[in-house]
């Protein structure tokens, strides 16, 4: 299927962007030993390689050169089910070549899951190692990856070692720390509707609108993993054989190819991949990193580490660091060179890159009043002091510990943040965790809590009680006079009354002359303030006392008995 595009646009695609370019002058063995192998420390025999060619097809094996473009290899080998030559980019033609077909792969397909195999390619070679570690760096692409075929299709790639002495057989070519082989339906993104995304983070991309533009590809392959390192421990002066084998499953359409990386076929000493910003594994600024290869199982291996001095564009010599591992503080590119027992020399070389460290703002006190009976304990809103601490760091979150430990190492945040009660009573230092989200990074700043006192004012207050002596229904009370008996001890405490108790616990519509406040009777509010800002509001009744009514009696009389003017009253 064609994707047709104007002629200018074409000719602006070619001009504007690079694709990678491929070269068929090279025998298997220069393949081999010029383009893929990077260690003195092998004896390389018996080259084969198998492909369309050999059976009068389309041939699928070849160098590629990235040719400026984005590719993240610079150079190295391809493997193709169709014509190498159809490799390169802009991504605007679905390959399905060898259409006539050459054989499947037994091999490949015993060491994947990968059924009916056709139009396999490989390249095959025997080694005898002169150290325990091997290494490749690889990418798949494949024709299989359009948001459709990548659901059923299972195209493959193996990278099968052998033992000649004990005959034990791995394939190499698998997720990193996994058994899992690398096939199309093991790496994909989800398609809607049709399958779930599997293994997903060593996904890249998409070359065809609209995730990336299809003029723009360095290759000519609807989709792409990210690089992957391989490693294998073998036996040193064991003879291995290595098979790098791929092919299409079921049919011959859709192509798939995998570029091994120039110079990354390591039969020496391998270090970790590089630890980039780019490739999302960089470390912390201010953390130790520790990199180092395993040590020579036979002994007598000797070590030396160097940076690179991006002015002289030279190794400098790291003086003291002898042993297989060194410890990492700063950004550079690190080799180490072995000088194995036998006499040969190996290094290898690894890019570390320190992630910035977000820096944490100072946050303010969080200060929270207690209520009577001031047991020293409150509710805090934690998240109150998020936009202090984050301080203007893009891409972080803030979490809170108990302890200065548990905040370094981020085990047991506080569950409930917003609604944290202080567990030491009266002040309490916990800890805030900033982290930069895409690699960790962290910094640690106290957050202190203090619970202050509410005034204890006298609660329940008596009644305010006053005879309605003019029997009108109104009296002037004196509010202020209440004060000492609300305050009792307390000092640097402000009073105000209110008619509400909403009023009162918001601080507003205080009564404006207390001391003269007419009243037939009603419930006043008081709010006590302290200097500290923390409040304590209560409540007394104003009580208007009625006059009782008299009723005239006559006038008691009582006779003079005797004339004395003095009479016994009742």
């Amino acid at each position: 299927m064609k994707r047709f595009l104007p002629l200018f646009l074409l000719f602006f695609s070619f001009m504007g962007y690079a694709q990678i370019t491929i070269d068929e002058g090279y025998t298997t063995q220069e393949l081999v030993e010029d383009i893929l192998i990077n260690s003195p420390c092998a004896q390389v025999s018996n080259f084969i390689q198998s492909t369309g060619t050999n059976f009068g097809d389309d041939n699928g094996i070849a160098a590629f050169d990235a040719n400026g473009s984005d590719f993240p290899f610079a150079a190295g080998i391809i493997l193709c089910s169709g014509n190498v030559q159809n490799a390169p980019g802009p991504n605007l033609t679905i390959h399905s070549d060898g259409g006539g077909g050459w054989p499947g792969d037994p091999d490949l397909e015993m060491y994947t899951t990968a059924t009916n195999t056709n139009n396999a390619s490989f390249i095959q070679f025997d080694f005898i190692p002169e150290i325990s570690q091997i290494s490749f760096d690889f990418i798949m692409a494949s024709e299989e990856y359009n948001q459709n075929f990548e659901c059923t299709f299972s195209d493959a790639f193996a990278f099968i070692l052998t033992d000649q002495v004990t005959g034990t057989v791995q394939n190499l070519a698998v997720l990193p720390g996994t058994a899992i082989p690398i096939e199309v339906t093991n790496i994909r993104p989800e398609v809607v509707g049709q399958c779930n995304a599997v293994n997903e983070i060593y996904f890249d991309k998409y070359n065809f609108d609209p995730y990336n533009p299809a003029i723009n590809a360095a290759i000519d392959y609807n989709g792409q993993i990210v690089e992957l390192s391989a490693q294998g421990t073998v036996t040193p002066g064991n003879p291995y054989t290595i098979k790098m084998v791929v092919a299409d499953e079921t049919d011959t359409a859709y192509d798939m190819a995998v570029f091994l990386e120039a110079g990354s076929f390591n039969l020496g000493i391998s270090l970790p991949p590089d630890m980039t910003i780019a490739g999302g594994n960089a470390p912390c600024q201010g953390e130790e990193l520790e990199i180092s290869v395993e040590p020579d199982i036979t002994g007598g291996t000797t070590y030396q580490w160097y940076i690179y001095n991006p002015i002289t564009m030279m190794f400098d010599i790291l003086p003291g660091e002898t042993s297989n591992s060194i410890i990492v503080t700063q950004s550079g590119t690190y080799q180490i060179e072995a000088t194995i027992g036998s006499g040969c020399t190996a290094t290898d070389e690894i890019v570390i890159e320190f992630a910035p460290q977000p820096v944490a703002g100072i946050p303010d006190d969080l200060v929270v009043c207690d209520t009577v009976p001031n047991d020293g304990f409150a509710e805090f809103d934690l998240t109150q002091r998020d936009a202090q601490i984050m301080n203007g760091e893009p891409n972080t979150a803030v979490t809170y510990f108990l302890t200065l430990a548990a905040a370094e190492s981020g085990a047991f945040p506080l569950p409930n943040p917003t609604t944290f009660t202080n567990t030491v009573a009266g002040y309490q230092t916990i800890f805030a965790r900033l982290e930069e989200m895409a690699f960790g990074c962290y910094d640690v700043v106290p957050l202190n809590l203090q619970v202050d006192d509410s005034p204890a004012i006298t609660d329940p207050i008596s009644d305010y009680f006053i005879c309605d002596n003019d029997q009108d229904g109104v009296e002037i009370f004196d509010l202020t006079s209440k004060d000492a008996e609300i305050l009792n001890i307390l000092v640097n405490v402000t009073l105000s009354y209110h008619n509400s108790q909403a009023d009162a616990e918001n601080g507003i519509n205080a009564i404006a002359n207390p001391a003269m406040y007419p009243s037939g009777g009603e419930f006043i509010w008081v709010r006590a303030e302290n200097s500290g800002g923390c409040v304590t509001v209560g409540v007394f009744v104003l009580v208007l006392g009625e006059v009782p009514d008299h009723v005239p009696v006559p006038v008691f009389e009582q006779c003079d008995l005797n004339g004395d003017g003095v009479e016994d009253f009742d």
